[in-house]
């Protein structure tokens, strides 16, 4: 199985020391993980003093441009949010969280010491799709949350038994933490604002699809980019993604039967949250695609995203976005196959997805 990470040691190293204890101490480490938490916390106490560094350059750094509410790029995992994101970050006029940022939030000003550091224990692709990795390229900014804040939806890759007690508390908000998570999430974006200096961000981050009503709170004029596929492959796909980063960053053991009724807890309720929430999105902010038309005809809908949304499009840009299309043609996408009865716990448990998408089991679906 391959792995995200070569060494032992958890994404939580760019936390700042009271944030992973609290992160740690709030949840089971099982034994077997006792030597990633000791390495992790080592990191975390030799990157904690240049943290300063950061705090002192933020209160004094000022962005003077006119900010616009940031455009939102949701939907579930290996929905092709990956593509979209990449593409979108292509125009230089946009702002993006860095693979970097991702981890290091704590440390950007830094990042000239630990760069290295994710060079050293990251793969140049991802294992599940041979996507390439590089700290500078744009990264969904959840995992910097879990390192930010201790309310953070991905903390069920560190501890996947919870994984149901972190979408009540990261996604719901249950625990009636939603103000202190949006704050957190609100001084978070502005760093990023500050340090790329841009008017706007573009911002991919799959829990946010079931956060439409708290992230209109600070972002009223957000816009969201909805891309979905259909729910076979995204559980199919998701699967395959899942097992192999979780070798990388779990602190509980986990076995098949848990891995998958995560993947159907978390896409069911994802959804069931984005579409109770989405008729508050103002038609104009919304812009919904299906992954297999946007693959087969990408330049057409990014044309109409950059005109919904008043982007500018300069035949640079245009350029660009053809080159890495063209870069991407003969990407090969995984074939699957599945049991019976798993097709059917899908059918059953994502319907609502399955009748809003309009999608039908898919024919070259090899079923055992």
């Amino acid at each position: 199985m391959s792995k995200f990470l070569k060494i032992p040691i958890s994404p939580l190293m760019g936390s700042s020391i009271l944030n992973y204890i609290k992160v740690i101490l709030s949840n089971k480490v099982d034994r077997k993980f006792y030597l990633h938490i000791f390495l992790t916390f080592l990191v975390v106490l030799l990157i904690s003093p240049f943290q300063l560094i950061d705090k002192i350059i933020f209160f004094f750094k000022r962005n003077n441009k006119k900010k616009s509410d940031p455009i939102f790029i949701i939907g579930h995992w290996r929905s092709g949010t990956t593509l979209l994101h990449n593409l979108l970050c292509l125009n230089k006029n946009i702002g993006f969280i860095n693979t970097y940022n991702s981890l290091f939030i704590n440390n950007i000003y830094s990042s000239f010491l630990f760069k290295t550091l994710m060079k050293i224990t990251m793969p140049k692709e991802r294992p599940s799709d041979n996507i390439k990795l590089d700290v500078d390229l744009p990264q969904e900014d959840e995992f910097a949350v879990s390192n930010y804040v201790n309310i953070s939806h991905y903390n069920f890759f560190f501890f996947p038994y919870d994984y149901k007690k972190f979408y009540s508390e990261a996604i719901r908000f249950e625990n009636d933490k939603s103000s202190k998570w949006l704050n957190a999430y609100y001084k978070l974006l502005e760093r990023i604002y500050l340090y790329t200096n841009k008017s706007q961000l573009i911002i991919k981050n799959p829990s946010n699809t079931s956060r439409i009503k708290y992230l209109l709170k600070k972002y009223p004029n957000a816009k969201f980019i909805h891309i979905y596929r259909n729910p076979v492959y995204v559980y199919l796909s998701t699967y395959k993604f899942f097992s192999e980063l979780f070798p990388s960053v779990n602190l509980q053991k986990i076995n098949d039967k848990l891995l998958h009724d995560l993947i159907i807890y978390n896409y069911r309720e994802m959804y069931k949250d984005y579409y109770d929430q989405k008729h508050i999105i103002p038609k104009e902010n919304l812009i919904e695609i299906k992954f297999e038309e946007f693959k087969n005809d990408s330049l057409s809908y990014l044309k109409k995203i950059h005109k919904k949304f008043h982007l500018k499009l300069s035949k640079k840009l245009l350029s660009q976005y053809i080159s890495y299309l063209d870069s991407q043609k003969y990407h090969k996408m995984n074939t699957y196959k599945i049991d019976k009865s798993i097709l059917d716990e899908i059918k059953k448990e994502y319907s609502i997805s399955f009748n809003k998408m309009k999608y039908d089991i898919p024919n070259n679906l090899k079923i055992n």
